[in-house]
């Protein structure tokens, strides 16, 4: 068996009066370790709610870089634990440059990982993985769509969605975290408007026009489950293009045996994502 090591180099240079680090190496290996190395669902409460200030740097830190100001971009981060990295993927020919939003060593901040493709082939599509621990394997699932597409952007949340025990206010219940059905939890970023999840969406769907959105999501296949549960986070239809129907008909063709329920076309009967807030902010 061949095994492969990559290197990362890590170089500090000076831009103006802000040092920004760039980095070279496996941007593939770097969100593997940050989705194996996060808190835990124990309701130990790593996670903690961030303030009205905090949340607001969040924006204005997804705004510059989306604007291409990435030294500025790296200066609101610091003020909140996060730092911007000039992060070069040299595990593909030409190496592929992205910019890369996470905690610094030091932080308590686990609000998630953000990273953006300035050279993006599809300039509108954004890809999330809000439970990378639970569901399973959507956090690299969602990595792995978004590197081979060429996304615009990607993120991926900071815990485990159980690691808090304060309880959302938004609608909905959920037994996920319990025996029973109960609110979803602060650390669920699906289910919170107070989250850095839901302000990376507001800050690109008021930037890019007709913003596309993708969540990968897992679920107990029951019997009579269809393989793939399909949702728009309503039930309405489309009024202009279905791109979740192109989707579904692209994945079939790709694998005949696959069964599906779009849930706008009334075929679901559980696992309707209407109680998404990125969802409802996204439907207006």
């Amino acid at each position: 068996m061949k095994i492969l090591k990559f290197v990362v180099f890590t170089m500090l240079v000076t831009v103006g009066a802000v040092s920004q680090t760039q980095v070279t190496g496996s941007l593939t290996t770097r969100v593997n370790t940050f989705i194996t190395n996060m808190p835990s669902g124990n309701g130990s409460n790593q996670y903690q709610v961030p303030t009205s200030t905090q949340i607001n740097r969040w924006g204005n830190i997804i705004t510059n870089i989306l604007q291409g100001q990435y030294s500025a971009a790296n200066d609101t981060a610091a003020l909140i634990g996060y730092q911007l990295l000039e992060y070069t993927d040299n595990t593909t020919s030409p190496n592929k440059l992205y910019y890369v939003l996470e905690k610094t060593t030091s932080s308590t901040n686990y609000w998630g990982m953000f990273i953006y493709n300035p050279n993006a082939a599809r300039s509108k599509l954004f890809i999330q993985s809000p439970h990378p621990k639970y569901d399973l394997n959507t956090g690299q699932q969602g990595f792995y769509v978004f590197k081979n597409v060429g996304a615009i952007a990607f993120y991926v949340s900071g815990t485990h969605r159980c690691n808090s025990s304060l309880f959302s206010s938004c609608s909905g219940t959920t037994s996920t975290c319990s025996s029973g059905a109960e609110s979803y939890r602060k650390s669920d970023q699906p289910h919170n408007v107070d989250g850095t999840l839901y302000k990376s969406t507001e800050i690109l769907n008021s930037t890019i026009t007709n913003l596309l959105v993708i969540q990968p999501h897992g679920f107990a296949q029951d019997t009579g489950d269809p393989d793939i549960i399909m949702s728009n986070g309503t039930y309405s239809s489309p009024t202009s293009t279905d791109y979740l129907i192109i989707l579904r008909n692209n994945l079939a063709t790709i694998d005949p045996t696959l069964t599906f329920a779009v849930v706008h076309l009334g075929q679901a009967t559980k696992l309707y994502a209407t109680e998404n807030t990125q969802g409802r902010l996204i439907n207006g």
